[in-house]
């Protein structure tokens, strides 16, 4: 197990972690993966949301991912304050989103920002928003990958 108490991986909640099917919440494939394996190597992940508190903790209930979730921040209306006071506590903070809007607000925060392309937005748009790199799948190494990404960007020693 990894233990490292200046990282972790920030998702959004809509459109990175759970898609909506007929008005109903369902987890994105790979999801409850990469939260498993978030777990595994003790990386928290916080999940970073427009959504009332109340409806994003019954959907992680019913869902049977609320206990894989260290911090859920809900009703943000500024992502970049968040993200920025999180990068404080966790310097080697990532975050992973689905929107152009999202990359964008990471890396305004100064937080490595990666793209999910799953999530519905075409990948060279997240990556013309500035995402580091897109994905298309979550799985079970994506904390561990996008913090390491964060550790070796901040150090200087990547490209």
């Amino acid at each position: 197990m990894y233990d490292d108490p200046n990282r972790a991986v920030v998702l959004g909640w809509s459109g990175t972690l759970v898609q909506y099917h007929r008005g109903r919440a369902r987890l994105v494939p790979g999801a409850d993966a990469a939260l498993v394996g978030a777990r595994l190597a003790s990386i928290p992940v916080i999940v970073l949301t427009e959504q009332p508190l109340r409806e994003v903790a019954a959907q992680a209930r019913r869902l049977r991912v609320a206990d894989r979730l260290s911090i859920v921040i809900p009703g943000s209306r500024d992502r970049v304050a968040e993200l920025a006071g999180l990068r404080v506590e966790y310097p080697r903070l990532a975050f992973v989103g689905s929107t152009e809007e999202e990359i964008v607000d990471a890396r305004r925060a100064d937080v490595l920002a990666f793209g999910f392309s799953g999530g519905g937005c075409a990948g060279r748009l997240l990556r013309a928003a500035g995402a580091e790199s897109v994905m298309s799948k979550l799985d079970r190494s994506l904390a561990l990958r996008v913090t390491e990404q964060r550790l070796f960007t901040a150090s200087g020693e990547l490209g």
